[in-house]
């Protein structure tokens, strides 16, 4: 795909579980404000989006990772995110955290193209991913 998001963080102390290691929910938090940034450097901010195409973010529907090395206090660390390929009405977004030089996590978001349902009940309802966004970040 054409563009790749780049978030860097320091592990903080309030990022840590009593062992001095990064308390796993924290990783899926980077993983969503990566993925904010990711849009944001595209060139087309969410809230773009939002306006322009009426939906309400892009809610997960799945989420994974692979923990593969540590990371604690102090350590300063680098994520990419890249959208990793389309469907109809979802897209699958990677992000692959470092820390010093060697991937200490890789993740998997599965999000879908989400507007508020026509019924009223609050529900959200998965639409089609219009063709101009998906030539726009190199999927078509």
């Amino acid at each position: 795909m054409k563009y790749t998001g780049t978030l860097s963080i320091t592990v903080g102390w309030g990022d840590c579980a009593p062992s001095g290691a990064v308390y796993y929910p924290n990783y899926f938090r980077w993983f969503d404000t990566a993925m904010w940034k990711f849009f944001d450097t595209a060139g087309w901010p969410l809230r773009e989006l939002e306006e322009a195409h009426g939906i309400v973010g892009l809610p997960l529907v799945d989420t994974r990772a692979a923990f593969k090395g540590p990371c604690r206090l102090h350590d300063a660390l680098e994520i990419e995110t890249r959208i990793a390929g389309f469907r109809r009405k979802t897209l699958e977004m990677t992000h692959t955290l470092t820390n010093s030089g060697k991937i200490a996590v890789e993740a998997t978001d599965i999000r879908f193209w989400g507007i508020r349902h026509p019924d009223g009940s609050g529900r959200l309802k998965a639409e089609q991913i219009p063709a101009e966004v998906i030539a726009y970040f190199g999927g078509g």
